[in-house]
């Protein structure tokens, strides 16, 4: 179950830095698997089962965590719009917002500013290179 924590927390802090590069459609994929990795922690943690796909996850918690459902539901169609386009800024941060009140609605911390930048340095010092 931590795993999931962690892993809505990674999502967001790549959501983040690929804002801050103004790379929105990555930033968006990572912001929505933030969201769903949320969603899956909370279900997990309420009925101890994961769902395998959306529909499976919009049953879930529509029977079992409406405030989460509601959130999600809402933001559904900008995730599904962004397969075929690409998000403005202003959508980029709705999305990031809404995903906020998600972990939030999930008590998990959402990663602060000084934790991402803390990430980027991380990686900037294992001195990573690409083949």
């Amino acid at each position: 179950m931590e795993d999931l924590k962690e892993k809505a927390r990674n999502y967001f802090v790549l959501g983040m830095i690929a804002k801050v590069l103004g790379m929105r459609s990555e930033s968006a994929a990572n912001f929505f698997k933030s969201l769903f990795a949320v969603d899956d922690f909370v279900l997990y943690a309420l009925i101890k089962d994961k769902p395998s796909n959306h529909n499976e996850r919009f049953a879930m918690l529509k029977r079992n965590a409406p405030e989460l459902y509601n959130i999600t539901d809402r933001l559904f169609s900008t995730y599904r719009r962004t397969y075929t386009q690409e998000l403005s800024k202003e959508e980029i941060e709705l999305v990031k917002n809404r995903i906020v009140d998600a972990f939030k609605n999930a008590k998990i911390t959402t990663p602060t500013n000084e934790e991402i930048e803390g990430k980027l340095k991380e990686f900037a010092k294992k001195g990573k290179h690409f083949d």
